[in-house]
């Protein structure tokens, strides 16, 4: 049965319009036929107009396209914003326009838009990203809370003038339906008091703070923030004990807490101190999402002094399904808490449980050059300081020599998981490099692998003389793998070495019930699919 587009409905249509971009979508079917012109004309069409469409298309849709048929407005180049100001008056003829995204919009367009608002009966989101231009805040924000039926917003701005202070906002004033706010630019204390008066039915707060020392925070009331469920805060430099007043300011009906913190103040890293806070201040709360991030110092000095991330695993964060992880990237070192989510471990069925009180997580998230290789051993001896890491994750190519290094680093590690590997094939292995990988291959204990990208046949059959106590080893491979001399060879392998693996994960792009089939006319196997793996239990 042959099914032309055509003979399509009218619905389906609009269904398969709401996924393109308005202007792509105006330019490609405007003049197919006289149906489709009258499809993109219909009232029951509606535009989202975004930055990615040429610039002939972009003046194709501010000729034709009816006013009422926006929905959505989404640019970030300064001569389309005037060339849609210039289109459109700002008024109720908009009045299914829902949605402005701005960026690097000129001051005095941006004062105009905002003031013209007002006439949008159907505005609901906001969002203001200025990274060149000189704002006026002080300016903008009582233009934003004339908008009276905008309920999310968000300002970007890396550079700003204060030609004087924002005032409280008096009780007339308190009329904003803002509920979601992103004060994505810095601000003290006072001047979030301030921004905050003026919008009663906020519950969802985020915000930047970047002051070492803002003795203001004791002009925030918890009244202010009463209302507040969902907060994401992000702090640069700021002392502990000023951000701890702030802290038990919140509302204990608080049900998600973003905190992002950029500090060398160990004091935010007294996990005890979260986990009575959280106890007596939270009890609703669901989600609590934490990020220490610390620069490296160029002295080689012990940047987590007195921190003892083991504490972190206690039956109140067990229960609560928070767990803990450590990057490592170029310049910095996170320590971060997240609530549970499914790692790829979990998905290798085993004859083992899963231990919820051995889930640190190291993830090193760059690829040293070989005159740093000694400050990345030296990050995580660090590391090894203040957790005892069994899940490891490295992001890169790295040579083999590097990762038996590692390894006798963390002796801990039950899983590993690698993006690829380079083999010793022009580069050998220098003496001290051979000792610690022979030292890796007979004491480490990991029996679970990943690797997102296998080169060749060999990255495979070193892993497994790596990991004599591996079970599950997960493979990423190509589309165009040969699966027939794949497996043949790995099962030799494995054969001829008795391996104790018992679970080989084939992620392959194309994987189909086609290829599940071919294999099981290979092998006598229990195979099974699961998206793009194939899973065959050995």
């Amino acid at each position: 049965m042959v099914c032309l587009l055509e003979n399509l409905s009218n619905e389906i249509f609009y269904e398969i319009f709401d996924y393109l971009d308005g202007c792509e979508l105006y330019h490609g079917f405007s003049n197919l036929n006289s149906r489709f012109h009258q499809l993109l004309n219909s009232p029951l069409l509606f535009y989202e107009l975004k930055s990615h469409c040429t610039s002939n298309q972009f003046d194709e849709c501010m000729r034709y396209i009816n006013p009422n048929q926006i929905r959505s407005f989404n640019v970030s180049s300064e001569l389309r914003i005037d060339k849609f100001f210039s289109s459109f008056n700002i008024d109720s003829s908009l009045h299914h326009l829902r949605s402005i995204f701005v960026e690097n919009i000129k001051p005095e367009t941006l004062s105009d838009l905002l003031t013209n608002c007002t006439h949008l009966p159907c505005l609901t989101s906001l969002n203001i990203m200025s990274y060149h231009q000189l704002l006026d805040l002080c300016q903008i924000y009582p233009l934003i809370f004339n908008l009276s039926t905008l309920k999310s917003l968000t300002v970007t701005s890396h550079e700003f003038k204060n030609s004087m202070a924002l005032p409280y906002a008096t009780e007339s004033q308190q009329t904003s339906k803002i509920e979601h706010m992103n004060i994505n630019h810095r601000v003290t204390f006072q001047e979030l008091a301030t921004i905050i008066s003026y919008t009663p039915k906020l519950f969802r707060l985020e915000f930047l703070h970047e002051d070492e020392d803002d003795s203001t925070v004791e002009l925030i009331t918890p009244t202010q923030l009463s209302n507040i469920t969902h907060i994401s805060m992000t702090i640069m430099y700021l002392n502990y004990d000023d951000m701890d007043i702030f802290l038990h300011k919140l509302p204990s009906t608080l049900e998600s807490f973003n905190f992002f913190v950029c500090e060398i103040d160990i004091s935010y890293l007294d996990f005890s101190m979260w986990e009575e806070l959280i106890k007596e201040n939270f009890p609703q709360l669901k989600n609590f999402y934490f990020n220490y991030t610390a620069t490296i110092p160029d002295e080689e000095e012990f940047i987590f002094t007195g921190c003892v991330l083991d504490q972190f695993v206690s039956p109140f964060w067990i229960a609560r399904q928070w767990f803990n992880q450590i990057i490592i990237r170029q310049e910095s070192i996170a320590i971060t808490i997240k609530p549970h989510k499914k790692r790829w471990y979990e998905c290798l069925t085993t004859h083992s449980k899963l231990n919820i009180n051995e889930s640190s997580l190291l993830s090193i998230q760059y690829t040293p050059e070989d005159q740093w290789l000694d400050v990345l051993y030296d990050e995580i001896e660090w590391v090894t300081d203040v957790a005892t890491i069994y899940h490891l994750e490295m992001t890169g190519t790295f040579f083999i020599g590097v990762m038996g290094q590692i390894f006798n680093l963390l002796p801990d590690l039950h899983t590993f998981r690698i993006s690829s590997i380079t083999l010793p094939t022009v580069t050998l292995l220098t003496d001290d490099e051979l000792e610690q990988f022979i030292d890796a291959t007979t004491s480490n204990r990991i029996t679970k692998v990943y690797l997102e990208k296998m080169n060749t046949f060999d990255d495979v059959l070193f892993l497994i003389d790596l990991f004599p106590r591996l079970e599950s080893l997960q493979i990423g491979c190509k589309s165009d793998i040969d699966i027939e001399l794949f497996l043949h060879v790995i099962l030799i392998k494995i054969n001829s070495k008795k391996s104790n693996l018992r679970l080989l994960a084939m992620r392959i792009p194309t994987a189909d019930d086609h290829i599940v089939k071919k294999i099981q006319n290979l092998i006598d196997l229990t195979i099974t699919r699961a998206n793009d793996t194939i899973f065959l239990r050995l």
